[in-house]
């Protein structure tokens, strides 16, 4: 909404000048050419007591200046001043009258421009706070849209959050399942160890007592318990073989366990090292498993030696 600017006042002063202006210029003076002249301003109200003046008091000279010189002009208005007749002493008071209540018709008639003036201002006052505080609102308005905004790109950011958090439990909920297979694996190897231990004790008790029963033999006995102290020797040295490379294997799942435990939220890179770690291990067990029954495929066939042996005795 556009503001318009405060109404200018016009002085008396300045309205009388305008008259005068437009006179000696030889242009009628009229309410439109006053306010013309001073720049489409001033009351009529205010303009035409002050014009109605100006005609009253230029009327005789204008009169006699159109017939007479300059002279007789004077005299002609001394004359007129002394010999002005009753009629016309009565018309003149009528028309004072009429030019009181003109008069006060007037300063009514500014006195209401002076208010409608002052309501003007009061209207551009409140006009002006009235865009001012649209102004505000508006203002308001944008910083509402860009918190609403901000709000919204927080709550998504939020969402995001949640859902990286999500996955990332998820993840490690799935590494913990690996790792625990893994353990659970790692326990069974380690139990197949042990039934292999114990396979291999029994087959040494059963090269003891062979060995009890060969002592008893002949010399035929005695070279073939030579043979089973051979072979208890290499049975001896690969228990130890088997012990050290049980200690170190059980040691490597006991670092690959720990290992698992710190890394169990890393990367499926490391997992799949440790895959690849466990599967050497197993083959490395597999190997062992080999060498203990070739050793039992040796002690096999030291049974059927005793045996001959104590046939042969016998006879």
């Amino acid at each position: 909404m556009s503001i318009q600017g405060t109404r200018a006042k016009v002085s008396n002063e300045q309205i009388s000048a305008a008259i005068e202006q437009l006179n000696a210029e030889g242009v009628k003076p009229t309410i439109r050419a006053v306010r013309e002249r001073l720049g489409n301003t001033g009351s009529p109200n205010r303009i035409q007591p002050l014009l109605a003046a100006w005609r009253d008091k230029s009327r005789p000279a204008e009169a006699a200046a159109a017939v007479l010189g300059e002279g007789l002009q004077q005299a002609l208005g001394e004359l007129f001043a002394r010999e002005r007749s009753a009629a016309v002493a009565s018309k003149l008071e009528d028309i004072g009258d009429l030019k009181e209540q003109i008069s006060e018709l007037a300063t009514e008639g500014a006195r209401l421009e002076d208010e409608n003036a002052a309501l003007q201002e009061q209207s551009e006052t409140l006009i002006a706070a009235q865009t001012q505080a649209q102004a505000v609102a508006g203002q308001q308005v944008q910083r509402i849209e860009q918190l609403e905004t901000e709000q919204q790109r927080l709550q998504q950011q939020a969402q995001q959050q949640t859902q990286q958090l999500a996955t990332a439990l998820a993840k490690l909920d799935m590494q913990q399942q690996q790792h625990q297979q893994t353990q659970q694996q790692l326990e069974q190897a380690q139990a197949q160890q042990a039934e292999q231990v114990q396979a291999v004790a029994m087959a040494q008790q059963s090269a003891a007592v062979a060995e009890a029963k060969q002592q008893a033999g002949l010399e035929a006995a005695g070279a073939a318990q030579k043979r089973i102290e051979r072979l208890e020797q290499q049975l001896e040295q690969a228990q130890a073989a088997a012990a050290v490379k049980l200690d170190a294997l059980q040691q490597r799942l006991d670092d690959a366990l720990q290992q698992r435990t710190k890394d169990a939220q890393s990367h499926a890179q490391q997992l799949g090292q440790r895959d690849e770690q466990l599967h050497a291990e197993h083959k490395k067990n597999a190997e062992l498993m080999t060498q203990i029954d070739e050793l039992n495929d040796k002690v096999k066939a030291l049974t059927p030696a005793k045996k001959s042996t104590n046939r042969a005795k016998e006879d």
